[in-house]
C-alpha cells in the first residue's frame, strides 16, 4: 500500500506566467483554461508521484483520447513541474513538461 493515498492535486488550481491556468477538479478531470476560454479537458489519475493523462476532448490542442501519458508531477515551493516518462503523443508531452505552473490559492 502506498504511503501517499491522498491525492494532493485534487482541488487545486495553477497557473503560468502566460495567463494558462490548469485546474484539477475535485473527481478525476483536468481543464486547461486561456482566457476564461476551456481549451482543453482530460482525465486524470495520481499514484505515487505519477499522474496519468488521458485527454477527454477531440481538439488541435489534444491527441487521441485512447493515447494515456505517465508524467512524475514535483511540487516544490509552490510549484508545480511535470516531467514525461512515457507517452506516445509527442505534442502534449512537449507542452506539459515545458509548465512552470505557480499554485493560485
Amino acid at each position: 500500500m502506498s504511503p501517499q493515498t491522498k491525492n494532493p492535486l485534487q482541488n487545486t488550481k495553477w497557473e503560468d506566467p502566460n495567463g494558462l491556468t490548469v485546474l484539477f477538479t475535485a473527481s478525476d478531470t483536468v481543464k486547461i483554461i486561456m482566457d476564461n476560454k476551456l481549451l482543453t479537458a482530460a482525465q486524470y489519475k495520481v499514484r505515487d508521484s505519477l499522474v496519468i493523462w488521458r485527454d477527454l476532448i477531440k481538439s488541435p490542442a489534444t491527441c487521441d483520447t485512447s493515447i494515456r501519458g505517465t508524467y512524475v508531477y514535483i511540487i516544490k515551493d509552490s510549484l508545480l513541474t511535470l516531467r514525461v516518462v512515457s507517452d506516445r503523443c509527442e505534442e502534449r508531452a512537449n507542452i506539459l513538461q515545458t509548465l512552470m505552473l505557480a499554485r493560485d490559492e
